[in-house]
């Protein structure tokens, strides 16, 4: 486990990309058994692995991260859900490729509290991407499927802290929760030498994951910020939400400006959206 802090950005991300990376245990029980239904009867398909990964983050990044680092170079058209990847790579080499893996808690056995962490944001990224879909889908959007991915995977930087150096991880939430007036950037840059969200960007841009994925997401992509304009914001909406449900629990609802913004996103009345945000969540 890293227990100081690196220098700068380049220096972070060559770290956690040279670094395994953990998936649930759920995730890994369900690819074994998966793996020896194949090794059997070769009845397993890409659709049942997609189904066994599921909303895993971890597992999810591993994969896309795997592929679109060892595409062939004839390969333009970006692969960004793990039925494709599996497709591309073949059942067999899948297998293999992905076994063993490393079982979060097993990773993280001497450090319980890094484990509940991870979990809790998990729980927040899954949140984000049911909300993010059910907006994509009545908004007849034709990046839907990169929008899940996007809230699935958003905070990655984060969980990979929590993973490979969670007494770093647990000063910066320390210092963020005795100074919650101070911006938590702030404080990731007094801990990390860098933001989580640059390392997240730089992260992503050295797994080249697709390019999706990073429209959606980058700050400094001005020209996504307008050719993508609505996607994106729908993404920001879903993200701001799962974050105040896990802030304030059951009780948390979108503010008014959220709602009348939604409804002209989506064409629903206010009180529509209302429902389907409780709809979703339910």
């Amino acid at each position: 486990m890293l227990a100081q802090p690196l220098p700068d950005l380049a220096a972070w991300s060559q770290y956690l990309t040279g670094r395994p990376i953990p998936v649930l245990p759920d995730t890994a029980e369900e690819l074994s058994l998966l793996a020896e239904v194949e090794d059997r009867h070769g009845t397993v398909d890409a659709h049942l692995i997609e189904e066994a990964i599921g909303d895993d983050p971890l597992m999810t990044l591993q994969v896309l991260a795997h592929v679109s680092r060892h595409r062939a170079q004839r390969q333009v058209t970006d692969v960004d859900t793990v039925t494709a990847a599996v497709v591309l790579m073949g059942i067999g080499p899948f297998f293999k490729t992905f076994s063993p893996l490393l079982v979060l808690d097993d990773h993280l056995d001497a450090h319980p509290h890094a484990v509940a962490e991870i979990r809790r944001r998990i729980r927040r990224s899954w949140c984000a991407a049911r909300l993010v879909t059910e907006f994509a889908l009545l908004h007849a959007e034709g990046h839907a499927s990169a929008l899940q991915k996007a809230a699935l995977l958003h905070g990655h930087a984060t969980l990979l802290l929590w993973c490979h150096a969670p007494a770093l991880a647990q000063a910066v939430q320390d210092r963020c929760m005795q100074e919650p007036t101070q911006d938590c950037r702030h404080h990731e840059r007094a801990v990390l030498n860098i933001e989580l969200s640059a390392l997240e960007h730089q992260l992503a841009r050295d797994w080249r994951l697709p390019a999706t994925l990073l429209r959606l997401t980058d700050p400094d992509d001005a020209h996504s910020q307008v050719l993508l304009q609505p996607q994106r914001r729908l993404l920001e909406i879903a993200l701001t939400l799962a974050d105040r449900l896990d802030r304030e629990g059951p009780q948390a609802t979108p503010t008014l400006e959220e709602l009348d913004e939604l409804s002209g996103l989506l064409t629903l009345s206010t009180p529509s959206v209302q429902r389907l945000f409780e709809n979703t969540l339910a």
